[in-house]
């Protein structure tokens, strides 16, 4: 392979790992298209569309909690369809959440009961929080 090949394909990489970069931050920093405080006070639940190149086919968003004690704490997700999305929340001393997903306090991770959820290889870079999906839900 010549000197000039390997430079193309080298620069045709490059070109693909920084749109995957910026679409990715795009979506991670979203504005939500509906958001809930919880009955604390402690808590920001939105939910944020994913649309774009990456998925462009799918009607999916995820969930980012803040906790608006210390906004550096937010907590994405994996993705849903947003059809079942149904932003009514609930919180108690253990668990912050809206219907169909649950937001685990003390020990920080998402409990998914969406009704025929399905993994999405974006999950990976989306989600930044361990998550458990219920079964029989």
């Amino acid at each position: 392979m010549s000197a000039k090949k390997i430079v193309l394909l080298l620069g045709f990489l490059l070109v693909v790992i920084a749109s995957f970069a910026v679409s990715m931050n795009g979506i991670i920093k979203r504005q939500a298209s509906s958001s809930v405080v919880s009955e604390s006070g402690n808590y920001l639940i939105e939910n944020v569309p994913v649309r774009g190149l990456l998925v462009p086919f799918d009607d999916l968003s995820y969930l980012r909690i803040t906790d608006k004690r210390d906004s550096n704490a937010v907590f994405r997700s994996p993705l849903y369809s947003r059809s079942t999305v149904d932003m009514t929340a609930h919180e108690d001393n253990v668990i912050v959440g809206i219907v169909w997903i649950d937001f685990y306090k003390r020990d920080q991770h998402f409990g998914i009961r969406v009704p025929e959820w399905k993994p999405h290889w974006l999950n990976a870079f989306i989600s930044n929080t361990p998550y458990e999906i219920a079964e029989g839900d």
